[in-house]
């Protein structure tokens, strides 16, 4: 009976220090996690898994893996925001599947992401040709964000080009531009370097960008 009350005490912990970690890590749906995020997740389960499974072992032996799998999750999530080009190497980078209609074949190869995996996912939006699709989007969780030429009739997709203060320069490279014209766009909205900008945008031949400092909105037709 005492053997069932520490279980009962343990779970009821790990419950409290599981949502408590949860909160800590920040709110996110299971099909927001990163890859990294995911094994976080499952290694918290496995944790706690262990600490009620061996009730005759100190509950530091619980509680330690379980604060310090939290620590580290947050120190990678500073590093993602810090520092855009590891974040690419540790959660992966979204990429652009079909632009303006026209299958990307090498981003494909890149992702290990074959025709009918694309097939698979149209379906699943109840799309039946690809010819109906004007952008799609294969983002870091496998999930495919589609954007077809019926929703898309009166706006241009908004492609980043500028994301916290780093150029894509694959997406750069999409629309036909290049460093130089961003960078005479940016100076033209009173920036001195992509660095100041938190993330650029272009849609309609129209240079959106958000600020580091203020964060204020700023736009520009393209003459």
């Amino acid at each position: 009976m005492h053997n069932l009350f520490i279980i009962l005490f343990r779970t009821i912990l790990g419950y409290v220090l599981l949502t408590i970690s949860m909160k800590i890590m920040g709110k996110r749906e299971i099909g927001q996690l990163s890859v990294f995020d995911f094994l976080i997740v499952l290694s918290i389960a496995d944790i706690m898994i262990i600490g009620i499974e061996n009730y005759d072992e100190s509950i530091w032996y619980f509680i330690a893996p379980l604060i310090t799998i939290v620590c580290l999750q947050k120190l990678v999530a500073f590093i993602d925001l810090r520092f855009p080009k590891i974040r690419d190497k540790i959660d992966g980078k979204e990429k652009m599947i079909i632009y303006k209609g026209v299958i990307q074949l090498k981003a494909m190869n890149e992702e290990k992401y074959n025709m009918n995996d694309l097939y698979t996912q149209l379906r699943s939006k109840d799309i039946r040709s690809i010819e109906e699709v004007e952008y799609a989007i294969l983002e870091t969780n496998g999930n495919l964000s589609v954007f077809t030429y019926e929703e898309n009739q009166d706006n241009t997709f908004p492609l980043p080009l500028i994301v916290s203060g780093q150029i894509d320069a694959e997406a750069l490279k999409l629309t036909g531009k290049n460093k130089k014209w961003l960078k005479n766009e940016l100076k033209k909205q009173g920036m001195k370097s992509e660095k100041e900008v938190y993330g650029a945008t272009l849609s309609n031949n129209s240079l959106k960008i958000v600020k580091f400092k203020n964060q204020k909105v700023e736009n520009k037709n393209e003459k």
